[in-house]
């Protein structure tokens, strides 16, 4: 026998194993083909493995985005606005530019990427229906536009008086509002369930107010207006603009809404900032530093808060609102905890009790809210997903800004 010969009978001998010996004709065939199908599935098996190690590795990416932005942006205005610090006093008139700078990148981003760009309904005549009409511009858009204008722009006022902590604690506060404007406006039936997580997460409030180590009344005023025109623009963009093809994906209703909530809070700040003195910090702030630099900090917030919007409505479209609810809880108290870090804010044993209490509430309806969805009824959104951002709260193939949850911000922490 040959050298080449006994080699290839080398090879055909290695392939058989200790099972196989003894085997012939059909025995061995079927054999064979049991081995190559559970060879497959173990590949199988493993590129599985890897593809959702990938996923998982991606959606935390996408999570840690989230959350950077986020905090960024309140660490940021906080920082921005304060006596503490900056103290650059116009928040009003700076957050109206917060919103030039998102118009403009929505703008950019409908420009690059058709697939984002609303679309006029289908009709039947031989004239294409329009997609914004003057008529639903001014009884839906601007409403909408104007009471998350007041939402944002009182919020980040608040944050000269008060710390970020206390304005986190109050801000979660928001779904007294959502519940109450929701049973004004018949969007949620009344239950004892609902009227019970009112009251508890009212004496939750009550209770992070007491146990306030640095109260002041005027932040704490401003912060709860906030909340309250967070909760009441919920409810309207529940009746007015929900589903509608000009709101269908973030960077759309960014688009739509950004001019009028620019307008509407840069001639409220004209009128309670004045336009001297607005004059006057911006030369300030020039000559401490500089045109670029100056610039630079009126921009940067607005940039933030457009990535931060960005990076949720992917991790929504990627996962679902379990995560996004789970993670925006989670995040109040990444918020509080960066706020101790940075600021050192003082949490008591009585303010950590009110959050508690009210993140528990929080809870407590998105899970309910879950549940009532499992059964085949469409529920409403979970709240206090994003965050503030940021997050939305719909089915992974509804986009975010048709539905979005009361604390869901354009440029506020």
């Amino acid at each position: 026998m040959s050298d080449s010969e006994e080699l290839e009978l080398e090879a055909v001998v290695s392939d058989f194993d200790d099972e196989e010996t003894g085997l012939t004709g059909e025995a061995r065939k079927k054999y064979v083909e049991r081995k190559r199908r559970k060879n497959n599935l173990a590949s199988r098996i493993a590129e599985a493995d890897r593809n959702v190690f990938r996923k998982l590795a991606f959606n935390a990416a996408l999570i840690a985005l989230w959350y950077i932005f986020s905090l960024s942006i309140s660490i940021y205005n906080k920082w921005m606005f304060s006596d503490d610090h900056l103290n650059f006093p116009f928040p009003l008139f700076t957050t109206s530019l917060h919103m030039v700078v998102q118009f403009l990148l929505a703008s950019i981003v409908l420009l690059i990427f058709p697939r984002f760009r609303p679309v006029s309904p289908a009709t039947t005549t031989t004239h294409a229906k329009p997609l914004i009409t003057p008529r639903f511009y001014l009884t839906r858009l601007v409403p909408c536009g104007t009471t998350t204008s007041l939402d944002i722009g009182l919020g980040n006022t608040s944050l000269r008086f008060i710390t970020l902590t206390f304005y986190t604690m109050c801000k979660s506060s928001v779904l007294i509002f959502v519940l109450a404007f929701a049973l004004l406006f018949r969007l949620e039936k009344p239950s004892v369930v609902l009227i019970s997580i009112i009251m508890t997460m009212t004496l939750g409030v009550l209770l992070m107010v007491y146990g306030e180590t640095a109260f002041h009344a005027l932040g704490f005023a401003l912060a709860m207006s906030a909340s309250f025109f967070s909760g009441f623009r919920w409810a309207l963009t529940q009746i007015l603009l929900l589903r509608h093809p000009a709101t269908a994906n973030p960077f759309a209703t960014l688009f739509f809404l950004s001019p009028i909530m620019f307008l509407t809070l840069f001639f409220i700040a004209l009128a309670s900032e004045g336009p001297s003195e607005i004059i006057v910090g911006l030369s300030l702030l020039v000559h401490d530093h500089g045109i670029g630099t100056s610039l630079a900090l009126l921009v940067i917030p607005g940039t933030l808060a457009f990535f931060m919007i960005a990076s949720e409505f992917t991790l929504l479209q990627r996962t679902s609102v379990v995560t996004l609810s789970i993670c925006g809880i989670f995040k109040e108290v990444v918020t509080i905890s960066a706020a101790g870090i940075v600021f050192h804010d003082k949490l008591s044993i009585v303010n950590i009790s009110g959050l508690l209490v009210t993140i528990s509430c929080i809870a407590c309806y998105n899970y309910l809210k879950l549940r009532h969805g499992e059964r085949g009824t469409e529920a409403a959104e979970p709240l206090m997903t994003v965050v503030k951002g940021d997050a939305r709260a719909e089915r992974a193939h509804d986009p975010p800004t048709a539905e979005p949850p009361p604390n869901a911000s354009f440029s506020r922490p």
